[in-house]
């Protein structure tokens, strides 16, 4: 019978429907009664005297959650809240101090605009810069990732320095240290680095870095002209009317609309025009760290936009970043740089006569100068397979063209003389492709060494070719020798032209001596092999005795000029210094030739090898590793990639002075090669193997091995090689 209580009806006296609860308690779930659903007891348990608790199904839609429970994770929100607020108000006070901290120490204009944020404050400082690999710290934001030791890898072919220094290594170092002759032909080398690199000097500079700031316009000005009176002649792929007409109009319009590209470029440009500032202008460091500044800020503005490459000025920026690079300790990222900036310029079309119809006349040849500016660098970075194939260069040579018109950086005389310049490098590395290809099997590294004969044959017919490209050569960019610039004047000639003419004439000269330096090291491999050979094949010894000697000659000819020139040029201050162009290919130059050197010098220690005793040449060779150091200590005093080289060499050079390698004893040792390497420290050292220029002057673990073996390996603990 129903209840008449006022609970149970409805104001017109019908009864109601009983409310149902979502959730029953668990104790008057088990009892099979009706639970009003009260929280946190029901009426049931509290008539009973029950604990009351509710356990919601798996399966329920609506879970009921306690107020209690709510309000904790309100107040634990609240507090959330409080501490983000806190920590932004942090964060934005000291972005305020970093943006005045720099505009005081650099005083430099951040650049407004549509593309820089529209208004001065809006400008924004980046952050830390990372290298073009992707370096990170160890510990991630949390402190819970640790990461392992990352790994530096690479190929080196043939032809590279890593390959000739071990061949040079396993004749001097004890028998068993190559398994096999075949494991110094270059081949796949790797070395363990930390995931959180040590902190450098400059460092704390980075990771302030402002990418939209330029430095005053007088002082970007000065930096522009600097460019197209040095790296802009030498490779002439950025027009500089158009390049100095848009930055005016840029300076005029406040930058508002400059695109990112052309301001990466530009900070390229910059970067570019700092680093190859003659040394002793300022200190090593100072311009290694200014020029650091300009590349991370062309590095943030076009980070993204170098993977997509679809503009002309996209490929002129990856080709000027790998040539910083080459001059910097990021060897290995110059390679991928350039390998980006030659997909992008197939993809443009750069490389196609018929791509290029439906451009300008300006255009045309601005799109042909850097197709060619990118199978130049192509060929300069030797140690790895060509990225361009000699089948993919069909274009017409780049000329003067009547639509070149002076723009009060150089003259119309100098314009010409550069195009020149350019196309007999081009001509130049041409005969290189042809070394490379017959003489290290394109680098490839599947080849096996080729046959005595077959090598002499292939360094006859070549050496004919660059014979024929020297003759061809015009009146203003013959080859120079040591002497001839020993006789120049102590004061700069009058003339731009003719200061141009001769530095011209330098800079070829280093590249020809260099280049025919690489077409006859082959023999001298053939010399250093026979020499830890104990099975000597007679028929190839006497070939290599009756016609390798010619080669043994030149190779020590060349690498002897080479480093006349370089002593000769640093040593005499002035105007002289400046024409050997970017060190670090003065460097590259210099301490290949004395490696040629020390190995020629091995070889005539033996009397077997050669059928005659030391000649006079050689002899006279033996005392360049020690003029090589002379050169090296003069070339950019302070640089530590310069000094790294010049110790190296230095403790290399100390093998041909040792009792143990069975020299003559009588022979003089050269004060220069047991100098001390003062203020230098172990950090000076302490860096990647590819870290060396152009990535492939020798591997640590190869030299480190040499000298360990010769007792030379220094024991302070900061050593360069330390363990």
């Amino acid at each position: 019978m129903a209840s008449n209580s006022p609970d149970n009806e409805t104001s017109n006296g019908r009864p109601s429907k009983r409310r149902r609860v979502a959730v029953a308690c668990d104790a008057c779930r088990t009892r099979k009664s009706r639970c009003d659903g009260k929280r946190p007891s029901c009426s049931l348990c509290q008539d009973l005297g029950f604990e009351c608790v509710y356990t919601p199904p798996p399966t329920a839609a609506n879970v009921i959650v306690q107020k209690d429970y709510l309000h904790g994770l309100e107040d634990r929100v609240k507090k959330l809240e409080e501490s983000f607020r806190a920590v932004r108000g942090d964060l934005d006070g000291l972005a305020k101090r970093v943006d005045c901290g720099q505009r005081d120490t650099e005083r430099e204009p951040a650049i407004s605009g549509r593309n820089a944020g529209e208004n001065k404050d809006e400008t924004r400082t980046a952050a830390p810069m990372p290298d073009l690999t992707g370096t990170e710290d160890s510990v991630d934001g949390m402190g819970a990732v640790i990461f392992a030791d990352e790994e530096d890898s690479g190929f080196f072919g043939p032809s590279s320095n890593i390959a000739f220094l071990r061949h040079l290594s396993s004749a001097i170092v004890q028998p068993g240290y190559f398994p096999s002759p075949g494991a110094a032909e270059g081949g796949f080398v790797n070395a363990s680095r930390p995931s959180s690199p040590l902190r450098r000097r400059g460092q704390d500079r980075r990771m302030q870095v402002n990418i939209f700031a330029l430095p005053p316009q007088a002082n970007t000005f000065e930096l522009i002209e600097r460019y197209f009176s040095n790296t802009g002649l030498l490779f002439p792929y950025i027009y500089p009317p158009v390049f100095v007409d848009t930055y005016r109009q840029m300076t005029q319009e406040n930058f508002n609309g400059v695109r990112r590209t052309w301001l990466g470029l530009l900070n390229m440009v910059l970067a570019m025009a700092t680093i190859t500032a003659i040394p002793g202008s300022a200190s090593a460091d100072a311009r290694i760290e200014e020029s650091d500044v300009f590349y991370q800020r062309g590095l943030g503005l076009c980070g993204s936009e170098i993977l997509r490459g679809t503009t002309l000025e996209v490929v002129q920026y990856l080709l000027l970043m790998g040539q910083y690079l080459q001059g910097t300790q990021k060897s290995v990222q110059a390679w991928t740089v350039h390998g980006l900036a030659v997909k992008a310029a197939l993809q443009l079309g750069l490389h196609s006569r018929h791509a290029s119809k439906v451009f300008s006349p300006i255009e045309q040849e601005m799109r042909k100068r850097t197709w060619y500016g990118c199978v130049v660098l192509d060929r300069m970075t030797f140690g790895r397979p060509a990225a361009i194939p000699d089948g993919y260069v069909k274009l017409e040579l780049p000329m003067k063209r009547e639509f070149e018109t002076p723009t009060g950086l150089v003259d119309d005389e100098t314009v010409a003389l550069s195009v020149a310049f350019f196309n007999s490098t081009i001509g130049l590395y041409e005969q290189l492709w042809g070394v490379i290809e017959l003489l290290y099997g394109q680098n490839i590294g599947c080849d096996d060494p080729l046959p005595v004969s077959e090598t002499v044959a292939h360094i006859f017919s070549l050496e004919q070719r660059l014979f024929s490209w020297e003759r061809a050569l015009a009146h203003p960019l013959q080859l120079i020798s040591s002497a001839s610039i020993e006789n120049l004047p102590r004061d700069q000639m009058s003339s731009n032209s003719q200061y141009l003419s001769l530095k011209f004439q330098v800079i070829l000269t280093l590249r020809y001596r260099n280049l025919r330096v690489l077409l006859h090291r082959p023999v001298l491999v053939k010399f250093i092999t026979a020499s830890r050979s104990p099975d000597r094949d007679p028929q190839d010894m006497r070939l290599l005795q009756q016609i390798g000697m010619n080669s043994l000659q030149i190779c020590a000819d060349s690498a002897m000029g080479i480093i006349d020139i370089v002593h000769r040029m640093v040593s005499e201050p002035g105007w002289k210094h400046s024409l050997l162009g970017a060190w670090w290919f003065s460097l590259y130059y210099t301490f290949n030739a004395a490696l040629v050197l020390i190995g020629v010098v091995w070889v005539y220690r033996d009397a077997s090898l050669t059928s005659s005793p030391m000649t006079d040449q050689a002899s006279k060779a033996r005392q360049y590793p020690g003029r090589a150091v002379a050169a090296l200590s003069r070339l950019d005093e302070g640089n530590r990639l310069v000094d790294r080289c010049r110790y190296y060499l230095e403790q290399f050079s100390k093998v041909l002075d040792s009792p143990e390698t069975g020299l003559d004893s009588s022979t003089t040792t050269l004060p220069a090669l047991h100098g001390s390497r003062a203020g230098l420290t172990g950090d000076d050292f302490s860096l990647s193997p590819f870290g060396m220029e152009l990535g492939e002057f020798m591997m640590d673990g190869d030299l480190v091995a040499t000298l360990d073996r010769q007792g030379l390996l220094p024991v302070h603990p900061d050593s360069a090689f330390t363990a």
